[in-house]
C-alpha cells in the first residue's frame, strides 16, 4: 500500500482513503501507530457516514484508545454503524450485550444483533464472527426465536 498516495487522497476528502488511513494508524499497519491520527482520519470519514470508520471509532471509545473510555459513546457509534448494515457493528453490539458491558446483560438483545449479522451472510461466507453468532444462538436456544 502506498501510504503517500493514500494520504493525498485522504486529504482531498476521499472517504475510503480516510477510513483506511485511520485504520492503519489505529493498528500500526504500514505506519507507526498513532491514536491521534487514527482519531483524526476515522472521525473525518465517520462524519461523512462511512460505516467502517464509525465502527472503528466506536472501538477507540470502547477501549479508550487515544480518547477517554466511554462505553455509551461506543454503543452509540456501533448502533449508528449497525444502522448502515456494518457487519462488525452487529457483532460488537452482541458482545456488549452478552458481557453486560456498558449496560445490563441482555441475552435476547445479543441474539437480535447476532441474527442481524447472520442476515448479512453471503452464500459460502465463513468467519469466526459468524461461527460465534451461530454458536451463541444454539447454546442459548435463541436460534428458534424470531
Amino acid at each position: 500500500m502506498d501510504i503517500e498516495r493514500l494520504m493525498v487522497a485522504a486529504e482531498q476528502g476521499n472517504v475510503g482513503a480516510q477510513t483506511l488511513l485511520g485504520m492503519f494508524y489505529l493498528d500500526g499497519i504500514g505506519v507507526e501507530r498513532s491514536y491521534p491520527l487514527a482519531l483524526r482520519w476515522l472521525s473525518s470519514a465517520a462524519d461523512q457516514g462511512a460505516p467502517r470508520a464509525i465502527v472503528n471509532l466506536g472501538a477507540m471509545y470502547e477501549q479508550g484508545l487515544g480518547v477517554e473510555q466511554d462505553m455509551d459513546e461506543a454503543i452509540r457509534l456501533y448502533e449508528q454503524a449497525a444502522g448502515r448494515n456494518e457487519f462488525m457493528a452487529f457483532i460488537l453490539l452482541a458482545r456488549i450485550h452478552v458481557d453486560g458491558r456498558g449496560r445490563l446483560a441482555d441475552q435476547r438483545k445479543a441474539a437480535e444483533w447476532y441474527r442481524q449479522a447472520l442476515a448479512l451472510e453471503h452464500a459460502g461466507m465463513e468467519s469466526p464472527e459468524l461461527d460465534e453468532a451461530r454458536q451463541f444462538l444454539q447454546k442459548t436456544g435463541l436460534d428458534r426465536e424470531h
